[in-house]
């Protein structure tokens, strides 16, 4: 498994309680933009296209609630020792269709300023195979005290 964006990379807004336009908000995923020029987005590990929303207009920015991650995709990856559902969201554009294979470290396409965003960046998040919610930042980071997030 690898990080999807290209190193040397930050994580721009982390999992869990932050404050964002003055309100406290859970953050379920992960924020991540590359230190490079690049903002190319990479699978993290093998597996197969499930959805693909590549019809973002940016005139919905901030208006259309069904638009608010802009372009993004789900990769269903079977790896350790499970099946998991990534969201890759804010791509400025893909190149992936549903049912296509892909493979870890294939280029997704690139994350922008699209959707209801404060600058360009990837937006990662997770699901195991019953869509519970998977702490995204302790699977791509090998912390090993479990995925999944307290009820």
């Amino acid at each position: 498994m690898i990080i999807p964006v290209v190193k040397p990379y930050r994580i721009t807004s982390d999992y869990g309680w932050r404050i964002l336009n003055k309100k406290p908000q859970y953050h379920r995923g992960i924020d991540l933009a590359s230190d490079t020029k690049f903002n190319d987005v990479l699978s993290i590990a093998d597996g197969i296209v499930t959805y693909d929303q590549d019809d973002y207009r940016e005139a919905l920015r901030w208006t259309d609630k069904h638009h608010s991650a802009g372009n993004m995709v789900i990769i269903r990856h079977d790896f350790l020792n499970g099946l998991y559902y990534i969201r890759y969201l804010h791509l400025g554009e893909n190149r992936l269709y549903k049912g296509q294979h892909i493979f870890e470290g294939a280029r997704i396409g690139e994350y922008a300023d699209v959707g209801q965003s404060y600058g360009a960046h990837l937006h990662i998040d997770a699901y195991d195979m019953h869509w519970k919610k998977i702490n995204i930042k302790k699977m791509l980071l090998g912390e090993d005290d479990g995925f999944f997030e307290e009820n």
